[in-house]
């Protein structure tokens, strides 16, 4: 596979040598393209750098040409592209030049931080920069690459796609904010009752944390102050493999006791520090993924039903667990992928973004992610894997919108969590097998 591929087709690649290497038996070829920033405004020039690197297996170099293209889209949102020597990639880099794409405002893309974010003079300049990371721009950069790369003419979506591999659930089309925060929250109240009767002994450990963290103030190495709410975000994990485990871990590492006296264990405060580390697309975009057309607004929806209607299962205070330490059917119930206004607050990285996540979160002016007419007129081969029990995206919602896509072949499985791709990359064999007719699933 020639090094200088790229280099031979017009477009937006950005100009010079094309950086390559060969290992774990697979050639991997890493590109730059110079991107427009605002995809529907022709009068902004500004551009930005959108990283992507191609992977194939070392045998398949030959006749890589030949090969069809495959383009993994990250979920989060707010997250690079994954190791080029990821179990499935491994796999799938026999049959396909794949395509690893670091989502614009991500890893080696031009990256959104706190520090690309504070040259902007106002709150507002930042919701606005914002703004142009949603789905729908990552969709037109796609298209750009896919022009540069294989040279054939700029085709609308889909007709550029000859097939489409969905894992970890199908995004609710159809399905209201509320309606999808309400189901997450429901979710992480089952799967946090499953932790405890994998640990039964941690209900009286997070009780002793909890009180800790509501009664001393506890710094973190990073800076900021770890603080109960902070400290149930940990149910965040409970969604992949190994996620409980890693809880359990941390809670039996929590305390240590130096010349009598029982204080937070180092290891356990510098294990919580990295939780604080959130991408600011993920903290700041995460409610809007949901906003599809005009009139909607994210409006801090996981606070509002937090603060409400969940009010009574998630609050946590000394007062009333006082007098329930020991009794093991009073739980401390921790929260799931929800993003919050006090976290603006709270997480030190995330002070700065403040008054513009709250710009944010009252925008009303969010463009169309979803035309439900031409998802009802698929033609495209489509194949979904739906976990049963995925505790980020709730079955209804996604048999909901699997229902509104024409000819998608819908395979529900409990055998894996959220991070099924990631744990065995034999679910994206079935896909490609459902596709291409090797096994029979029932067609929407």
């Amino acid at each position: 596979m020639a090094d200088n591929l790229a280099t031979k087709k017009s477009g937006y690649l950005r100009p010079g040598p094309i950086e390559s290497f060969i290992s774990n038996g697979l050639k991997a070829q890493d590109y730059y393209f110079d991107l427009p920033l605002k995809h529907t405004d022709s009068s902004c020039k500004e551009t930005i750098v959108v990283f992507a690197r191609r992977v194939i297996a070392v045998e398949r170099q030959g006749d890589a040409e030949k090969l069809p293209w495959l383009i993994f889209f990250q979920g989060g949102p707010g997250f690079q592209g994954p190791a080029y020597n990821t179990g499935w990639v491994k796999m799938a880099a026999k049959k396909y030049n794949v395509l690893l794409l670091d989502q614009r405002g991500t890893g080696l893309s031009t990256a959104i931080t706190v520090q690309s974010l504070s040259h902007f003079k106002t709150p507002q300049e930042q919701a606005e920069y914002f703004m142009q990371f949603r789905a729908d721009s990552i969709v037109r950069d796609s298209e750009l690459i896919r022009e540069t790369l294989l040279g054939n003419g700029y085709n609308a979506v889909p007709a550029s796609i000859t097939a489409a591999y969905i894992t970890g659930g199908i995004p609710p089309v159809f399905d209201s904010l509320e309606t999808v925060y309400r189901k997450s929250y429901k979710s992480v109240v089952e799967h946090t009752e499953r932790y405890y009767k994998r640990f039964p002994s941690d209900i009286k450990r997070v009780k002793k944390i909890m009180k800790y963290l509501a009664t001393h103030e506890v710094k973190l190495p990073t800076g900021g102050t770890l603080t109960p709410r902070k400290f149930q975000q940990l149910g965040l994990n409970f969604g992949v493999s190994g996620g409980m485990d890693r809880v359990h871990a941390l809670c039996l590492q929590a305390f240590v006791t130096l010349n009598g006296k029982e204080e937070m264990s180092s290891l356990f405060l510098t294990e919580m520090a990295s939780q604080d580390q959130i991408p600011p697309i993920y903290a700041v975009l995460h409610e809007s993924i949901y906003c599809d057309g005009p009139g909607v607004s994210s409006n801090w929806t996981a606070s509002k039903l937090l603060n409400g209607e969940f009010k009574s299962t998630f609050k946590y205070s000394v007062e009333e667990f006082g007098q329930y330490e020991d009794d093991s059917s009073k739980l401390v119930y921790f929260t799931g992928e929800h993003m919050y206004d006090w976290m603006l607050d709270d997480y030190v990285s995330l002070q700065p973004l403040k008054e513009c996540a709250d710009i944010l979160a009252s925008y009303t002016a969010w463009p169309k992610l979803y035309d439900a007419e031409v998802l009802a007129r698929n033609t495209v081969p489509v194949a979904a894997a739906m976990y049963y029990d995925d505790m980020y995206v709730a079955r209804e919602c996604s048999e909901k919108t699997a229902r509104g896509i024409q000819g998608i072949r819908l395979w529900v499985t409990n055998e894996y969590m959220h991070s099924g791709l990631r744990d065995n990359e034999g679910v994206l064999t079935k896909l490609f097998k459902l596709v291409s007719g090797e096994i029979d699933v029932p067609i929407a």
